[in-house]
């Protein structure tokens, strides 16, 4: 009985460990740098001009904006280079809560490459005031090799069918998230496992 129990024990903890995933972590966050706030009309908003030093998946988008009522947001991403529109959420409804983060539902990941500047951020069906960062040229705020430039951003417009407009200095102020995957369980835990389940199917087969 003891052995049988210590058994079950053990494969009950490597079970955890096997199928637990952790919680989404904030890899960007430049709203630590706020400096204005930018108030837009219905279906107009800013973006933040982002570039990554090395190949980056996110999975999740939030924007700092306090919107005027309760509407819609879609979070979006944009090749600033090619004004194409890469990703987009669709729309998501938020109630009129204040300024702060509006996060988007998380997605399959979506990778960020280097020597893309890319244009991300979220634009709602109604008025909005946006958080942004307005600083001096050639200050730049980068963290875990990602990077949003204060001299260069883009507006969008056009919440049914968004597209990129003429932008000027200053980057929305956004944060970007990554789910970590299920951890793969290591080779001393599937062992660990594999021999419990042995252990517990040949004392069945004594008993039989």
């Amino acid at each position: 009985m003891y052995i049988r129990n210590l058994l079950v024990h053990s494969l009950s903890a490597v079970a955890l460990s096997v199928g637990i995933s952790a919680h989404a972590a904030i890899i960007f966050d430049n709203s630590v740098r706020e400096d204005f706030t930018s108030n837009r009309p219905a279906e107009n908003s800013p973006l933040a001009a982002i570039t990554v030093s090395a190949p980056t998946q996110i999975d999740q988008i939030g924007a700092f904006v306090d919107l005027s009522g309760n509407g819609d947001l879609e979070f979006l991403i944009f090749d600033l280079a090619t004004s194409a529109l890469l990703f987009n959420s669709g729309p998501i409804a938020f109630v009129d809560n204040g300024l702060g983060f509006k996060l988007s539902p998380v997605f399959a990941s979506f990778l960020l490459n280097p020597g893309t500047t890319y244009g991300i951020g979220a634009i709602a069906n109604v008025a909005g005031l946006w958080g942004i960062n307005n600083t001096s040229s050639g200050n730049p705020f980068t963290q875990n090799g990602i990077t949003a430039s204060d001299d260069l951003n883009a507006n969008v417009s056009n919440f049914a069918s968004p597209a990129l407009v003429v932008g000027g200095n200053g980057t929305a102020m956004i944060i970007v998230e990554l789910g970590q995957a299920a951890p793969v369980p290591e080779p001393a835990s599937l062992a660990l496992l594999g021999v419990g389940l042995a252990v517990l199917a040949a004392r069945r087969r004594k008993k039989v």
